[in-house]
């Protein structure tokens, strides 16, 4: 699948509110649009990514690339620049990033091949660890 054709349709679909057609397995439910800032451009970027664990007041996310030997675009840029927007299925909101590792990190890659096993043989041949990252919602002042 290239996410170059797909994602611009998925981006349309989510924010029409309606189902979205033609990708196996895609639901608004669990799914969001991410919009990072371009490392290089500087320029918002906006990519569906699915949610593999909504965990108390965090979005699980991991970095899949679709099982490619590189980290996603979206993943580097929100490493240069953690803070992200996210349009989730009844709201949007700013949210910062982290990147999980050590236990937390291996807790939660558990969590998500018991929940989701034919991810493991997909994710498999990437040949590198996949990031999982959480995004907190930002607190909004008052």
């Amino acid at each position: 699948m290239e996410f170059e054709t797909v994602n611009p349709q998925v981006i349309e679909q989510f924010r029409g509110g309606g189902e979205i057609e033609g990708v196996p397995g895609v639901s608004r439910q669990d799914h969001i649009l991410l919009t990072t800032i371009g490392r290089k451009s500087g320029r918002e970027r906006t990519t569906p990514v699915k949610v593999f664990l909504n965990q108390d007041d965090r979005v699980i996310v991991v970095a899949g690339n679709g099982g490619r030997a590189t980290n996603p675009a979206w993943y580097l840029n929100l490493v240069a620049e953690p803070r992200v927007r996210i349009e989730a299925a009844r709201e949007t909101y700013v949210a910062g990033a982290t990147v999980l590792s050590g236990a937390e990190r291996d807790e939660l890659w558990g969590v998500i091949q018991e929940q989701n096993p034919g991810l493991v043989g997909y994710l498999a041949g990437a040949g590198r660890e996949i990031p999982i990252v959480a995004f907190a919602k930002e607190e909004t002042s008052k």
